[in-house]
């Protein structure tokens, strides 16, 4: 009886809120993109690129809360939107941020960030990662161990991005920047200029004091390192992205880069780090143990001067998917785990202000507050 009590009372709570009271509505579009250069893994048709978009819309816009999960069961909440609203006729020409989410996640993963940044004056796009999307059932074995290719994903939203008839116009092409979560916090570093090197990663991944963590696959992937051994031995376009990993990824319309909880940056080469040109935000929480701030955040700011290093104490991985609804706590587990010592919505509310006073500063304004001291 008291199980079922409490499973009442976290729906009451979880859907007894109203829709935010804020000066800017929040609008909220999808677009169906591709990469007309490149196959899917899957099937002989181009790439696909499924885009989120998140702008300033107009006053008499109505927001809906936006959730993951079966109705009346959210799994995963993506605060408020207005689908499809128009867009406010004082949006001009705005700065844009380009989001990355983490391994196994969507589009929408980020909202989160989205929402503050427009309310500040942004627009917002993401995209789900081909391959890489286990909400979007689209699961593939370079999707999780091709992680570069993310890069150009990014590249090829921005195009999209500019010629869009709705979207395009608003955009100011001198003032965009890029955020990304875990994997796309690496993606993040790959679009500011730094470099992979596979070979001097992977190599010391076989050495018998190889650290797990950082060498494994993700929790989240459902394929092993053998899977992708087997497709390298019989699938040409695998070897042939393995053969590109290492090149420049730089994507020169990007200005500045808020990567979350960065991943895999081991697998950088420390000379291109410190060749990168565009101010660098980091920010990570000290109880990761999936991208621990010793391996992957400290040494990627300590080799750019121009990084600057945000540790959250009490903060882990997956502190950063967002809020999760009531049925996400019951049953999702770690991924939605509270802290008592830490609220994960403050947690969020203050990365958010970060991330606006850094894109503020690298992007908008100069003399501008700068981001939350190191």
């Amino acid at each position: 009886m008291r199980s079922v009590l409490s499973v009442a009372l976290i729906f009451a709570l979880g859907c007894g809120a109203g829709a935010p009271i804020r000066s800017v509505k929040v609008g909220y579009a999808e677009r169906e993109f591709a990469d007309a250069e490149r196959r899917s893994w899957k099937a002989d048709q181009p790439w696909p690129l499924p885009a989120a978009i998140w702008y300033p819309a107009r006053s008499q816009a109505k927001e809906a809360r936006f959730t993951i999960g079966p109705p009346g069961a959210p799994f995963l909440d993506r605060g408020w939107v207005a689908r499809d609203a128009a867009i406010s006729t004082e949006a001009k020409r705005l700065p844009l941020v380009l989001l990355s989410h983490g391994t196994g996640g969507e589009r929408s993963d980020l909202s989160w960030l989205a929402e503050p940044l427009v309310e500040a004056g942004y627009l917002v796009a993401a995209v789900t990662h081909h391959g890489n999307s286990i909400q979007h059932d689209d699961l593939t074995v370079q999707g999780f161990f091709l992680f570069w290719e993310r890069a150009r994903e990014m590249s090829v939203l921005l195009d999209h991005l500019l010629e869009d008839p709705d979207f395009g116009s608003r955009i100011d092409r001198g003032r965009i920047g890029v955020a990304g979560f875990s994997l796309g916090g690496n993606t993040t570093t790959l679009l500011a200029g730094a470099r992979l090197d596979t070979q001097a990663y992977y190599s010391r991944c076989q050495q018998p004091d190889a650290r797990a963590s950082s060498c494994r696959p993700p929790p989240e992937s459902p394929f092993t390192v053998a899977d992708l051994e087997a497709l390298v031995e019989r699938d040409e376009r695998t070897r042939a992205s393995i053969a590109s990993a290492d090149r420049d990824w730089r994507d020169s319309r990007v200005r500045a880069a808020y990567a979350i909880a960065p991943a895999v940056l081991e697998a950088l080469d420390r000379g291109s780090i410190e060749r990168i040109e565009i101010p660098v935000r980091v920010v990570v929480g000290d109880r990761d143990t999936l991208a621990p701030v010793a391996l992957n955040a400290r040494p990627f700011s300590e080799a750019l001067p121009r990084s600057r290093l945000l540790v959250l104490p009490g903060v882990d991985h997956y502190t950063f998917i967002g809020e999760c609804g009531w049925a996400g706590r019951l049953l999702l587990g770690e991924i939605c785990e509270e802290r008592a010592e830490v609220s994960r919505r403050d947690t969020l509310d203050r990365v958010s202000r970060d991330a606006v006073a850094f894109f503020d500063e690298s992007l908008r304004y100069e003399g501008r507050a700068t981001a939350e001291g190191d």
